[in-house]
């Protein structure tokens, strides 16, 4: 039965790489490997991107309470400039018919 077997130095040459390729492969890997690690790194990415999702729906919402303070302050501006102009024109108005 073990005949099959290699023996002598080639053998140990190629269980020696074997040991090394298996010993480096597991080194690479973050332990612990498997299903349940992946889900979890699965879950933390998920509960990652809920977070980042919140934190840029608050922003948005401070944008949009940022852009509408200026329209609003825009819109006054130019209220009172055209108030402004139309006295202005009334004043010269009068100016020129009396």
């Amino acid at each position: 039965m073990f005949d099959k077997f290699e023996s002598g130095k080639n053998r140990e040459e190629k269980i020696d790489k074997f040991l090394d390729i298996l010993a480096w492969y597991h080194s690479q890997k973050e332990t612990p490997t498997g299903l349940y690690s992946k889900i979890g790194k699965i879950e933390e990415r998920v509960s990652e991107l809920n977070k980042n999702l919140s934190d840029a729906n608050q922003s948005s919402d401070r944008l949009t309470k940022a852009l509408n303070r200026i329209t609003l302050a825009g819109v006054i501006v130019a209220a009172l400039s055209l108030i402004v102009a139309i006295v202005a024109i009334i004043l010269q108005a009068e100016r020129i018919f009396n």
